[in-house]
């Protein structure tokens, strides 16, 4: 399967177009993809799609670094539930190891690590495939600004770097980078990356809750699959959006016969009907944690239809009702 990517990477993809006069809309339509392709952020979307989008945005805007701009507009919501985790960590090193664990639950085949040597720390990341996505110049910059964000965003405060790191050939012009990083630019690398004070990762991570982490981490240890369910449950994410999800949609999303993926989840003791439960009800919790949405508007989102259909599926996957369950929150 194609690796995926949430379609909060691309949050504020549109508004940033149309400062240029692009109309995103059509640019959607030109690739054959729905108007409101974006306007959900838990849809999984192809990475190449997202770097597709993200040079198309440089090409139409005239703007050569359109992915610097576009992080400079985003925030750590961009990484849905891992986001809301990395928030409850007490310090930037137990952020730092949460993201590096956890970063493929947000976008496939992104490998990130956290070196340290002497006084400086490193949080660099790469592509474990192929292909444009590993080294888009406007991706790249786009992911070196995101790492940028989320340790400033969790110390809240400024943060100087040591230097920064990044894949392909040297950019025209240096000084939206020089303005935006205030710091070495170094070009050239096999891997994406910020070096900073080692010192940094002792801080304290501002408005950590031990008592949150506990619940978003122990939902997050709920979605633990083997490799062929985490490829479904990718799949039936993608799927939601666009209508009813049937296992013939997903068969066919994974080049198989109906049967056949019916007889392999039989022999793993489950079902299709309990995968796609549990995938909406995955959904669920990260709404609900979210705060945003009432659970009615949850429950048409997700795909049910009746309230209490939500609500069986989930007391029989979390243990507990939607609101019983979100209860466990603090204050």
């Amino acid at each position: 399967m194609l690796p995926m990517v949430r379609a909060s990477a691309l949050t504020g993809y549109k508004t940033l177009l149309g400062s240029f006069g692009v109309d995103a809309k059509a640019l959607l339509q030109r690739l054959s993809l729905p108007a409101d392709y974006l306007d959900r952020p838990d849809l999984m979307i192809p990475m190449e799609t997202k770097v597709e989008l993200l040079e198309l945005g440089a090409q139409l805007s005239g703007c050569q670094h359109f992915g610097l701009r576009l992080a400079q507009q985003q925030n750590i919501s961009a990484l849905g539930t891992v986001g809301l985790l990395l928030q409850q960590s007490p310090t930037l090193r137990d952020a730092m190891n949460t993201v590096t664990s956890s970063i493929g639950q947000t976008a496939q085949g992104l490998k990130v690590w956290l070196e340290e040597s002497g006084q400086t720390a490193y949080l660099c990341s790469q592509y474990d495939f192929d292909g444009p996505s590993a080294h888009s110049r406007q991706h790249s910059d786009n992911l070196v600004a995101s790492g940028f964000n989320m340790v400033r965003f969790l110390l809240a405060e400024p943060v100087s770097l040591h230097a920064v790191y990044l894949c392909g050939e040297a950019h025209a012009s240096l000084t939206p980078y020089r303005e935006l990083f205030q710091c070495p630019v170094n070009f050239g690398h096999d891997y994406n990356g910020i070096a900073f004070s080692r010192e940094l990762l002792q801080r304290p991570v501002a408005g950590a809750n031990p008592e949150m982490r506990g619940l978003i981490d122990n939902f997050l240890k709920k979605k633990q699959l083997d490799d062929f369910q985490e490829q479904l449950l990718w799949t039936i994410t993608n799927l939601l959006p666009r209508g009813t999800v049937t296992l013939e949609k997903v068969a066919d999303s994974v080049n198989m016969a109906p049967r056949t993926l019916q007889l392999r989840l039989s022999q793993q003791g489950t079902t299709f009907q309990h995968l796609l439960d549990r995938t909406r009800v995955e959904q669920v919790c990260t709404y609900l944690l979210e705060g945003n949405l009432s659970l009615t508007e949850i429950a048409e989102l997700v795909g049910y239809s009746q309230l209490s259909a939500l609500t069986r599926a989930f007391k029989r996957i979390m243990g507990a009702s939607p609101r019983a369950w979100l209860r466990q929150r603090p204050g």
